[in-house]
């Protein structure tokens, strides 16, 4: 701030006016580019850049966002592990597998003891019997 000085005629006064109305219009100056900063900082688009680049930066949050995205792929690959092992498709993958392989040995050769002890199996094999899923043709 500029020394008061006694003010003893009209040339002083009109000097001092003149330093006054210059500060003002420096100061307004200052204060809109001031204004300015502040309201390009706080829009939503720099605030939420600004708190991502931050998250992005910060040590501890990085390890809290890859646990948390190797938590959701481990949830869901143990779901999915869970569907593919239930005791049903265990069942189903079993039946098919034995099935596939007694079908398999029955077309191979048709004319073997085998073949026909396993078509008349087929054939004569009740539908409440345990072994009947086995043996049904598909």
């Amino acid at each position: 701030m500029a020394t008061t000085s006694k003010i003893s005629n009209n040339e002083d006064l009109r000097k001092a006016i003149d330093d006054l109305e210059t500060r003002v219009k420096v100061q307004k100056l200052e204060i809109q580019d001031t204004y300015a900063q502040v309201k390009e900082n706080l829009s939503p688009k720099r605030v939420v850049k600004n708190t991502f680049s931050y998250v992005g930066e910060t040590p501890e949050i990085q390890r809290t966002l890859v646990n948390t995205v190797i938590g959701f792929i481990l949830g869901y690959a143990s779901k999915k592990a869970v569907e593919l092992l239930s005791e049903k498709s265990l069942d189903r993958t079993i039946h098919n597998m034995v099935n596939h392989h007694i079908t398999k040995i029955e077309s191979k050769d048709p004319d073997t003891l085998l073949s026909k002890g396993i078509s008349l199996l087929r054939k004569h094999t009740p539908h409440d019997s345990p072994i009947y899923p086995f043996v049904r043709y598909k």
